[in-house]
């Protein structure tokens, strides 16, 4: 269970009280949030919340890495029994802040603590999806802790993009590794636009990435999305023109088309990449 946001449920009648919660809980200073909280006889800290975007002081601390915080919020009271999964206004959960910003010790914290691993915030993204958009030992931490914790990959966002297409965004090649070792298939998967994984690499730049799928799946190396285009497209459109020499070096059709009748080579006259084949 988990509660919507509710701006009823706002402590409005001391603001400043909210205010100060917030702010001691967001720069760390468990001192100060325990002041507040013996001074004020504080029951139940989810009604205090951002105005606009609906924050609580769980949120506020997970985005910060505050683990003092978070352990003494989720421990020092005695309700309400939602509050590891409390909800901003677009449904965003504490475990969201903590995949988004490669917090991975507060992560491990809100799972154990039964946080929702396959929670959705508004445009259908989940925690694990979050993660797969960072690159770097802690986001790598995340992602296991969460595949551990049974976090669905196959789960779409709105765009329909998987968390193997984000990997394939961001370039981490450990989450790569990770992601295609677990769940191979995955790699076959396309957009609601009709991108492939390697599409996305292309365009993103990340050579070490398409190298790593031509060894999967040779067929990604001409896939066609639903405008026609081709990886070779995108990386032109992405201006990365070693991606494009190695794309062609593979074996990519360099006259094929897209539903603009335009090869690679027009799309590089357009964007002004010059392209020494």
């Amino acid at each position: 269970m988990y509660a919507p946001f509710d701006n009823k449920s706002l402590y409005m009648e001391d603001s400043n009280l909210s205010r100060n919660f917030l702010y001691a809980c967001q720069s760390g200073d468990l001192s100060r949030v325990e002041k507040l909280v013996s001074k004020h006889d504080i029951q139940d800290w989810t009604h205090f919340r951002h105005t606009t975007s609906g924050d609580t002081a769980l949120h506020l601390a997970t985005r910060e890495g505050h683990l003092n915080i978070v352990r003494y919020l989720c421990e020092n009271f005695k309700g309400p029994d939602f509050r590891v999964n409390v909800a901003s206004r677009d449904t965003k959960r504490p475990l969201h802040e903590a995949a988004q910003f490669a917090r991975s010790d507060i992560l491990k914290y809100l799972i154990g603590k039964g946080a929702d691993v396959d929670a959705l915030k508004r445009a259908d993204w989940t925690p694990l999806m979050l993660a797969c958009t960072k690159t770097g030992s802690d986001a790598y931490k995340c992602i296991v802790a969460l595949l551990e914790a049974k976090a669905n990959p196959f789960l779409r966002n709105k765009d329909g993009w998987t968390s193997l297409h984000l990997v394939c965004r961001s370039g981490d090649e450990n989450a790569f590794d990770l992601l295609v070792n677990k769940f191979v298939e995955r790699i076959d998967d396309r957009s609601n636009n009709g991108r492939s994984v390697m599409h996305i690499a292309a365009f993103h730049g990340h050579e070490g990435l398409v190298n790593r799928l031509m060894a999967l799946n040779t067929k990604l190396l001409n896939a066609r999305d639903f405008s026609g285009s081709t990886p070779l497209h995108e990386a032109v459109k992405g201006g990365h023109v070693s991606v494009a020499k190695r794309l062609i070096n593979l074996g990519a059709d360099i006259k094929a088309k897209d539903s603009a009748n335009q090869t690679f080579l027009h799309i590089a006259a357009i964007i002004g990449n010059r392209l020494e084949l």
